[in-house]
C-alpha cells in the first residue's frame, strides 16, 4: 500500500502575517451565497468604465503571441517620453526603464534580484501589505517603521536611523507617495531630505508612486526622481492601473538595477504578449485624454463619498491624490469589528486598517473603484444601518 506523501508548508509561508483581508473575501462569498448584493468598497479593482476609451488596437490572436523585441523597444522608448512630458525625467530607454504587467509580482522580483537572505528591508506601517509579502519571501528581514497622522504621514528619518540593527542596518527602504492606504502625498522638501539622508547611509529608497496618476483639485504629482541626486540613491515604480484598471506600470532606475530585474524575468521565462505591448501603447499615446476623463470620474466619486460620509458624522480628510478615503472608525470598535459590523450589516464592504500594519488600527479604507451611483447606494444603505454604531459615536465635527 503506497501511502500518501506529507508535505510541510515552507518556512517562508509560515512566517506571513495574518491578514483579515481572507476573512472579507470569506465572509462576501457567503454573503453572495445567501443572495445578498455586496458593494465592494475594499480591494482596489477599478471598474471597466475607466478603459472604455482604450478600444483594442490588435488582433486577438496577438494575445497569443508573444511580444518582439522591436515592439518591446518601442514600449521602452514611448515610456521615456511619457517620463519627460509628464515629470520631466530624461532617461536612457534601453537601460534605466522596465516595463511590466502585475504590479506585485514586479516587486517581488525586484527584492528577488537586489536582496539576499538575512538582509533587511524597511516598510512603513500602515503600508502596502505587498511589500512586506514580497520582502519575506526573498528572505529578507523585514523592519517597519511608524507613519503618524500629526506628522502627516511622513516618516521620521532620525528614528528610522535608530531602528536600524547596527552592521545589518536596512539595504532597501520603502516609501510609496501618495500613500496607500492614508492617500498622504509628499512634497519637494521632504523628497530632498529623504535624497542626502539615503547617500549618507548607503541605503536605496523606492518609491512606489502607483497612484500618482490620480490627483484632485490643484494638487500637481511630483516624482522622488526629480530631486537631485536621487538618481543616484533610489528607484521609481509608476503605473496606470488605478487610473486604468490595466496592469501596467513600470520601474525607473539605474541600468545596473534596471539590468538585474531583467536578468531575473529573463531566467524565470517571463513572457509579455504583443496585444498587453500593444494595449500599453494605446495608454501612453492618449494619456492626456485618458487621464483628463478619469480623473474627473474620480473626483465626481470623492465628492460623493465625502459629502455621504461627513453627513454621516464620520472622520476623514480630503485626499490630493490616490483613489482612497482614510475614515477613522467609530469609538469602541477595532478596525476589524467595525469592517465585519458593516459587511454583515449592510453589505458595505471596506478594508480594516489593522491589515495595514499595526498604526493601521483605529481607521478604515474606502476604495473609489465603482462609479458614483454605486458609490451613493452603499451610503445610502450606511444610513440605513447608521444607528448602529451612532449610540456609540457622535463626534463634534468632522474634519475636512
Amino acid at each position: 500500500m503506497i501511502k500518501k506523501v506529507i508535505i510541510e508548508k515552507a518556512e517562508r509561508l509560515q512566517k506571513l502575517p495574518p491578514t483579515p483581508f481572507v476573512e472579507a473575501k470569506r465572509i462576501k462569498h457567503g454573503l453572495l451565497r445567501r443572495g445578498v448584493e455586496v458593494i465592494d468598497l475594499g480591494e482596489l479593482a477599478p471598474d471597466s468604465s475607466l478603459g472604455e476609451p482604450l478600444s483594442p488596437a490588435f488582433d486577438p490572436s496577438e494575445m497569443f503571441v508573444s511580444s518582439d523585441a522591436k515592439l518591446w523597444l518601442e514600449l521602452k522608448q514611448r515610456t521615456a517620453k511619457w517620463l519627460e512630458q509628464k515629470y520631466d525625467l530624461k532617461v536612457r530607454p534601453e537601460t534605466e526603464i522596465c516595463p511590466f504587467f502585475g504590479e506585485k509580482k514586479t516587486i517581488y522580483h525586484l527584492l528577488l534580484s537586489l536582496i539576499n537572505p538575512g538582509e533587511v528591508v524597511a516598510i512603513s506601517d500602515p503600508g502596502e501589505p505587498i511589500q512586506k509579502i514580497a520582502s519575506i519571501l526573498a528572505g529578507a528581514e523585514v523592519e517597519s517603521f511608524p507613519l503618524l497622522e500629526r506628522n502627516d504621514y511622513l516618516p521620521n528619518l532620525s528614528a528610522l536611523v535608530s531602528s536600524g540593527r547596527g552592521a545589518r542596518f536596512p539595504k532597501i527602504v520603502f516609501l510609496n507617495y501618495p500613500h496607500n492606504p492614508t492617500s498622504a502625498v509628499a512634497d519637494v522638501g521632504f523628497f530632498k531630505d529623504v535624497v542626502e539622508w539615503a547617500g549618507k547611509k548607503n541605503v536605496l529608497v523606492i518609491n512606489d508612486a502607483s497612484t500618482n496618476e490620480i490627483c484632485y483639485d490643484d494638487h500637481t504629482p511630483i516624482s522622488l526622481l526629480q530631486t537631485r541626486g536621487a538618481r543616484k540613491v533610489a528607484a521609481e515604480k509608476f503605473s496606470f492601473f488605478a487610473l486604468t484598471g490595466i496592469e501596467f506600470g513600470c520601474l525607473v532606475a539605474d541600468r545596473g538595477i534596471i539590468s538585474q530585474l531583467e536578468s531575473l524575468k529573463e531566467a524565470l521565462g517571463e513572457q509579455i504578449s504583443r496585444a498587453w505591448a500593444l494595449q500599453a501603447l494605446e495608454i501612453l499615446k492618449n494619456y492626456s485624454q485618458i487621464s483628463q476623463r478619469n480623473n474627473l470620474e474620480f473626483t465626481s466619486r470623492k465628492a460623493a463619498l465625502l459629502n455621504g460620509l461627513f453627513k454621516l458624522g464620520w472622520k476623514t480628510k480630503k485626499p490630493k491624490a490616490g483613489p482612497f478615503v482614510w475614515a477613522k472608525v467609530p469609538g469602541k470598535y477595532s478596525s476589524v469589528g467595525f469592517f465585519r459590523m458593516l459587511l454583515r450589516k449592510t453589505g458595505v464592504l471596506v478594508s480594516p486598517g489593522f491589515g495595514f500594519g499595526e498604526y493601521g488600527e483605529g481607521h478604515v479604507r474606502i476604495a473609489l473603484n465603482l462609479p458614483v451611483d454605486q458609490i451613493q447606494r452603499a451610503l445610502e444603505r450606511l444610513e440605513k444601518h447608521s444607528h448602529v454604531w451612532q449610540r456609540r459615536y457622535r463626534p463634534k465635527s468632522s474634519e475636512k
